[in-house]
């Protein structure tokens, strides 16, 4: 194939699409931020929506991490974007969405619906703070578009196009350096530890909210780390598109059975 002239279009449409991403939990850190700080009996000395502002730096470089690693290192590596490959050489764009957005929606909602599932099982196991209530169920505008924009878009950027192509370009490097591309083994091991450093990126959260316990702990691993199997999977074989539309899909069945 020949390579397009512009590689760095699709950089810049992913770019502008994690910014707004990481721009819709703006109304969500303009509500926390006040609580968080005065449990912590911290003085507001600065008006809280610059507060709000200055807590998406953070995300904001995540994204660009994982732009520049997948930008540099997806393809060499094995994986793609239709999106990229569209721009790069030319490929169908919808026609290639179309082809994978039915296996990649199923997958996702089947993924949330175990998740959903598994959550309630638990819950005779749990306290109280981290019981299924009323409450969950009111959601706006703002908390649909941070659950579909961040979750399915800017997470799958950070943790797939990122995250996992870094941990598996590294490993075929040290361990599997003579082979053209890494082998099912590397990828698996990718999917599984981008998937399980997710979910444990939920520690200090988790722990905020209530004592750890192996059971929490578990829970905790679970219910952020199982779909991330699903969507690496995706990413493997379906394109970075694919893991976003399943993440997204499991979203909206966290909406419908909250």
């Amino acid at each position: 194939m020949q390579q397009s002239r512009k590689p760095w279009r699709s950089f810049i449409f992913f770019l502008l699409v994690g910014v707004i991403a990481v721009f819709s939990l703006l109304p969500m850190h303009i509500e926390l931020i006040p609580q968080q700080l005065e449990e912590l009996s911290v003085p507001l000395e600065l008006p809280i929506e610059i507060i709000a502002v200055l807590s998406l730096i953070n995300p904001l470089l995540f994204i660009i991490a994982g732009l520049l690693i997948g930008h540099f290192l997806a393809e060499r590596t094995g994986f793609y974007s239709v999106i990229y490959e569209k721009d790069r050489y030319g490929t169908p764009l919808l026609s290639r969405l179309g082809a994978i957005f039915k296996i990649s929606a199923l997958l996702g909602g089947i993924g949330g619906v175990i998740i959903v599932a598994v959550d309630f099982l638990l819950q005779p196991f749990l306290p109280e703070v981290l019981h299924i209530s009323d409450d969950e169920a009111a959601f706006n505008f703002f908390d649909l578009a941070t659950r579909l924009l961040y979750g399915g878009i800017a997470e799958e950027l950070m943790l797939r196009w990122g995250v996992m192509t870094l941990l598996v370009f590294i490993m075929w490097k040290i361990f599997q350096r003579s082979k053209n591309q890494p082998t099912s083994v590397i990828i698996w091991t990718g999917i599984i530890l981008s998937a399980l450093l997710f979910g444990l990126g939920h520690y200090g959260a988790t722990a905020a909210a209530t004592d750890m316990t192996p059971t929490i702990i578990a829970r905790m691993i679970f219910l952020n780390g199982f779909g991330g199997v699903i969507y690496g999977w995706l990413y493997w074989r379906k394109g970075l598109e694919a893991a976003m539309i399943a993440h997204m899909a499991t979203h909206v069945i966290f909406i419908l059975f909250s």
